[in-house]
């Protein structure tokens, strides 16, 4: 994109995880009116698993901020508190609207005034705050376990299954552990992860990738380095 722009990235754990994701990824895209990147690594893409029907009490449909009839004078891209616009779907009746990649004004025409583009860069990246504001803390990070725990496992992505294994033998053996495991990464539930790492005395990553890469974007967001990585990239899962 032409500068930053504003997009909600989900990370899901297993099978079953994957349905409910993508449903909230949609839902997302439609309320915030934003990009979703649904995180899906190959370990999960590659194998199957039995899951539960999926229950219809917890499939919900958010169409967002929805006008009917726009008119003539509709501002589809208008300035709103939370930044986010009211939306009429392409092709309603008696609305007319315009779409651009270009820098825009609120009814959609191409401008190169300064003011206006800051305004809707403003505009747009308020998106994320307002998601960040709604979205619950339990669906962005996930904690299995105790606060406090002597030992914390922080992981995301199909690493979960083995974590989530692995707590059973630890815990078997008389350690205290807990494992965190990372949802969503935008908007990062940064200050109840950062309470949550202060918390134990031992952080261990286990990733499938060889760099770190939440690590290292958490310590972006926190300000809290994980000194303890376990880290994988043969292509076979953890």
């Amino acid at each position: 994109g032409h500068g930053e722009f504003p997009k909600i990235v989900i990370a899901s754990g297993d099978h079953e995880e994957l349905i409910y994701d993508a449903i909230k990824a949609l839902n997302w895209a439609e309320k915030y009116q934003l990009p979703v990147i649904h995180l899906v690594d190959k370990n999960l893409a590659n194998s199957w698993s039995l899951v539960n029907i999926p229950k219809r009490d917890k499939i919900k449909i958010e169409r967002g901020k929805i006008v009917e009839r726009g008119g003539w004078d509709y501002e589809r891209f208008a300035f709103t508190e939370d930044g986010i616009s009211p939306r009429a779907f392409i092709g309603s009746s008696e609305t007319v609207m315009w779409y651009t990649g270009d820098e825009h004004e609120t009814k959609g025409h191409i401008t190169e005034d300064p003011e206006i583009r800051y305004k809707m860069y403003m505009k747009r990246m308020k998106k994320l705050e307002t998601a960040d504001k709604e979205i619950p803390v339990e669906e962005r990070a996930v904690l299995y376990g105790e606060e406090g725990s002597d030992i914390l496992i922080i992981a995301w992505g199909s690493v979960k299954g083995a974590v989530l294994d692995a707590l059973d033998i630890l815990r078997s053996e008389g350690l205290d552990v807990s494992f965190l495991q990372i949802k969503v990464f935008t908007p990062l539930p940064k200050d109840y992860i950062k309470k949550i790492l202060e918390k134990s005395r031992m952080l261990i990553s286990i990733e499938n990738n060889y760099l770190g890469q939440a690590s290292r974007f958490i310590k972006m967001e926190t300000g809290i380095e994980i000194p303890h990585q376990a880290l994988k990239w043969t292509g076979r899962p953890v």
